[in-house]
This record gives structure tokens, C-alpha cells and sequence, in this order.
């Protein structure tokens, strides 16, 4: 692997390389939200925790590093354009920009109303995963803080929706009303989850969400129990927003996010049409698919 796969995103930065020893991978709290929160030269605070993260990487000197995520972003080293839908997963239509002379940033996506940074490195990986069996038509969910469906038509991106599930859930469980409701960090609850997911096809979101309240003072349902509701509540409003239809949907998440998501769609309708994927390595992937891009202009 002749180059080092960065992903920076609004709170973590991640570096992973694969050498002769096999997969090498660090990740550390330099955020682009606390890097720009110190006020200094942008590009100097983004340049010294890049270095310092190499250092413990402990990867040749010298490897070009291809950054996706909130680096191009308004926060970041420096901000770049977003390139727009149609989106080619080919990788042809990505935004870039060598920074340094070994240091590329990748910008993000954007369409007439939503728009995105990271996610979309992560679905270049995908369809270099799957190669040519790449539907014709598909969903691609990545679910997150942020969670994002990508509308892919014919190989490209076309369309963009952000739900703000994640955020939403650590807002609603922290800071308001429902907290005193809802117990932190508790375990999963697959029962109260479907229950939340059953409770969101009643499309009625803001009044729903006082259910988690209403279960605790009313009905005795414990704390624990409640924060599966209230998360069941979310992702099933998440989901219902699909639809009906045929086109094929693939999530791409880390294990716990992948049982939620899968149970909450199969309560949803969407078992026939769904399928989940791990995601641990897309971007990576995806920064491999645009290093075949780049390696010929840098002779590498």
C-alpha cells in the first residue's frame, strides 16, 4: 500500500497503512472541531497533527497521505469546493487538492440541498468492493451522527438525504426533558427497540417522542428499557422514509448499528429489499480506488 488512508473527521483522526507486518492503524482525540477551535494558523495546527500522528503510526517517510472528511471543510486545513451529483463512483469526479507536496485532500459531495464530506470516499469503497456486480439501482445507507442515504443510479451518486438520527438521540437523551427518563448507557433492548420502531409508523415524530416520558410516569417501563424505545423511535422514522418500492438498500455500519438497522427494517418492511455490509475500511478502499487516479500523475 504506497500510500496512507486518513480519515479526519469532526472529532476523531484516523491514519491507517498496510506494510510488509500487516495493518498498522491509529486514532487520536485531533478532531478538525478542536484543531480549529485553537484559534491559530489553520494549516500549521492540521500540518503538526498530521506529523505527530505519523510518528506514531510509525509508516515510511515519505508515503503520500489521502485525506477525506472535515480537513476540506470550512474547519479544516483548508476549505475546498464540494464536487456535485451526478456523482461517478468511479472516482472521476472527485475534488482535490495537493495541500503539500505528499498531503491530498478530498472534498466532499453536494446536491441541490444536502451535502456531505467523508461519506462519500466510503461509497467510491463500496463500489470498489463489489465491483461489477454494482446494482444499476440502490440505496446506500451510512449511518452515523449524520446518517446519509445515497440515492445511486447507473453508478453515480445522484441525490443526498442527511437524517440527523445520531444526533438527534444524544440531544434528546443529554439535554432535554427526556433525559430524566431514559438511563445512560444502558444495555440494548431489542423488545422495547421494536416497540419504538412499531411506534414510529404512527408518522407523528414530535408527539411520539414524549412517549418515552409518558412510558416512565405512566406505565413503569425502566430507564433502560426507554433509551431502546426512544432509539427504535428514531431509526424507524429513519427508515420509513424509503418507501415503498424494489430498489435494492445496503447499510453499511459497524456491528451494533447493523442489528439495529436490519431489525428495525425488517419491522419496517424492508426485509426483501435490504441487505448490510460491515464498514469498517470503506474509506479506505475508496482512497484506494482514487489512488489508482492519482499514482500515475505523481509516478508512484
Amino acid at each position: 500500500m504506497k500510500f496512507i488512508a486518513c480519515d479526519w473527521g469532526t472529532s476523531r483522526l484516523r491514519l491507517r497503512w498496510h506494510g510488509p507486518e500487516g495493518l498498522r492503524e491509529i486514532a487520536s482525540d485531533d478532531g478538525a472541531s478542536r484543531l480549529a477551535a485553537r484559534g491559530e494558523d489553520r494549516a500549521r495546527v492540521f500540518r503538526e497533527a498530521l506529523r505527530e500522528a505519523m510518528l506514531q503510526l510509525d509508516a515510511p517517510v515519505g508515503l503520500p497521505v489521502l485525506v477525506s472528511g472535515m480537513a476540506s471543510s470550512s474547519i479544516g486545513w483548508r476549505e475546498l469546493p464540494y464536487a456535485t451529483v451526478p456523482f461517478s463512483l468511479t472516482g472521476s469526479d472527485v475534488v482535490g487538492e495537493w495541500v503539500e507536496s505528499d498531503v491530498y485532500l478530498i472534498s466532499g459531495v453536494r446536491g441541490e440541498s444536502d451535502m456531505m464530506r467523508g461519506e462519500e470516499t466510503q461509497a467510491l469503497g463500496w463500489a470498489e468492493q463489489v465491483g461489477e456486480a454494482l446494482p444499476d439501482q440502490v440505496t446506500l445507507i451510512l449511518p452515523g451522527t449524520h446518517s446519509k442515504h445515497l440515492r445511486i443510479d447507473r453508478g453515480a451518486i445522484m441525490a443526498i438525504t442527511t437524517f440527523m438520527t445520531g444526533e438527534l438521540f444524544e440531544l434528546l437523551c443529554q439535554h432535554s426533558v427526556l433525559r430524566h427518563s431514559v438511563a445512560a448507557d444502558a444495555p440494548w433492548d431489542p423488545a422495547a427497540f421494536r416497540e419504538g420502531v412499531a411506534a414510529s409508523a404512527e408518522d407523528r415524530l414530535t408527539s411520539s417522542l414524549f412517549q418515552v416520558r409518558t412510558r416512565q410516569v405512566l406505565a413503569a417501563q425502566t430507564g433502560a428499557a426507554n433509551r431502546s424505545f426512544l432509539s427504535g423511535l428514531l431509526i424507524g422514522s429513519e427508515l420509513r422514509a424509503l418507501g415503498s418500492g424494489e430498489t435494492p438498500i445496503v447499510l453499511a455500519a459497524g456491528p451494533a448499528l447493523r442489528e439495529s438497522y436490519s431489525m428495525a427494517a425488517a419491522d419496517c418492511g424492508l426485509a426483501s429489499r435490504w441487505s448490510a455490509i460491515e464498514v469498517d475500511g470503506l474509506a479506505e478502499l475508496g482512497q484506494r480506488r482514487l489512488w489508482k487516479r492519482l499514482a500515475p500523475s505523481t509516478g508512484n
